[in-house]
């Protein structure tokens, strides 16, 4: 019988006190724009995304209402910005994570996964629900290749 599981149950993660150079250090080696974080027993704190992380980077009025869409009168160069990265690369990925909008089960069925994505999901993280310990992540590119093994039903 084909197995339901379209997630990966070998995924890079995050702990808590890791902090935002090692983060960004795994995304780089990874090469990916999230990643979930984790405490010490395992249960998901969140997801720490580069949006976030670019939002420290940013002027606080480009974060306000709508914000500014053009910022051509901040001189900003490399830089700065990598100045401002490194006022904040020793702090905890716990300040940056957020908690995603989805987070599925491992019984959660592929197609409501295939959904998830399909609404702009990127990376679910896959969670137990006895013990609230992440199991696994789903993206696109696992469905991808479930759907894509030779013999599959």
């Amino acid at each position: 019988m084909d197995s339901p599981v379209i997630y990966s149950s070998t995924f890079a993660s995050l702990q808590d006190t890791d902090t935002v150079v090692d983060a960004t250090r795994r995304m780089l080696a990874d090469r990916v724009s999230d990643l979930p974080v984790v405490d010490a027993a395992g249960k998901l704190v969140g997801l720490f995304r580069l949006d976030r992380l670019y939002a420290a980077l940013l002027p606080k009025g480009a974060l306000l209402g709508d914000g500014l869409t053009d910022l051509a009168f901040v001189s900003d160069t490399l830089g700065q910005l990598r100045d401002k990265m490194r006022e904040i690369e020793h702090r905890p990925v716990r300040e940056f994570t957020v908690m995603p909008d989805e987070v599925v089960h491992p019984d959660t069925t592929p197609l409501q996964v295939v959904l998830l994505l399909h609404q702009g999901a990127n990376n679910i993280p896959v969670v137990s629900p006895d013990t609230g310990k992440l199991v696994g992540m789903a993206s696109a590119r696992d469905v991808l290749a479930a759907l894509s093994r030779v013999g599959s039903a």
